[in-house]
């Protein structure tokens, strides 16, 4: 059988989540993020502390002992089906040591975990259609290219990086958080933590679905950051992995439902001042450079 995330975390594959955390946290603290194991150590911890990631990934394994068992049955002619050594090219999000049990990380959109109440949808479709949004203006040349292969020079410092990173965990409350009683509020409150071309993009979404919806749902989210790390550094940027809390109500749902959701958030320098350029819902998602 091919390696598994198991294999690379060296963790049985009852391992409980604590197991998973401490096993993680070993193998990168004396890496550099540059390192590739660094970054296969964080895709393995990544996945087998998701819920949903460490089901299908046990899933598969388990499909691959059983065609290896078929194989064995067999004799040498008949091929097996592995499930494929952990793919580098899909772990292109690297988590810093700091990062928090990812256990609790579920996605903002949640499509594939099945309908939840109806503020789920609402905030989901947001979610995903500010991804798209981001996508787009990508694609027309909207965002300036932004890599690790900067020259060191103009990468963000170790106070810089504190610094966004502070910022990343004070936006994110207001820009995931609304009361349908007070949205334009709300609203305004987000944009001021936003660049001015992200902030566009945001409140023509925000019209269209949050604006919509929350007033007949009566929908009431807040946000709660557990904590963050940092995922990579550019030319005046920093990618910043948030996990949080959200507590959300509506008119069928009085008492608070806790979501525990995570999400990726570009901040960008403007100015000497940090600001939201671009967020990304969900497990592993990464705005794009």
């Amino acid at each position: 059988m091919t390696p598994s995330w198991y294999d690379v975390l060296e963790v049985d594959p009852d391992a409980s989540p604590a197991e998973i955390r401490a096993a993680w946290k070993a193998g990168v603290v004396d890496l550099d993020p540059t390192d590739r194991r660094f970054r296969l150590l964080n895709k393995a911890a990544e996945v087998l502390l998701d819920e949903q990631g460490r089901l299908e990934h046990d899933r598969a394994l388990a499909a691959d002992a059983a065609a290896d068992a078929r194989a064995e049955e067999a004799g040498p002619e008949v091929a097996t089906v592995p499930v494929g050594e952990p793919d580098l090219a899909a772990s292109e999000t690297p988590v810093d040591a700091e990062a928090p049990p990812a256990e609790d990380a579920v996605v903002l959109a949640r499509a594939h975990h099945g309908p939840g109440p109806v503020t789920t949808g609402v905030l989901g479709l947001l979610a995903v259609l500010l991804l798209v949004a981001t996508v787009v203006s990508l694609v027309a040349g909207g965002a300036p290219s932004a890599t690790n292969d900067t020259a060191s020079d103009a990468l963000p410092d170790a106070r810089e990086v504190a610094a966004a990173r502070a910022a990343a965990e004070a936006a994110i409350v207001p820009v995931l958080s609304y009361d349908y009683r007070q949205l334009e509020q709300d609203k305004q409150a987000a944009i001021s933590y936003m660049t001015p071309e992200y902030a566009g993009e945001y409140e023509q979404l925000f019209e269209a679905v949050v604006a919509v919806n929350a007033p007949s749902t009566e929908t009431v989210v807040s946000v709660e950051v557990l904590d963050s790390g940092i995922v990579r550094t550019g030319e005046d940027l920093v990618d910043v992995l948030l996990f949080v809390n959200r507590p959300t109500t509506n008119k069928q749902q009085t008492t608070p439902v806790i979501y525990k959701d995570q999400a990726t958030v570009r901040m960008r320098d403007i100015g000497g001042e940090w600001l939201v350029d671009c967020l990304i819902a969900g497990s592993g998602g990464t705005c794009e450079s």
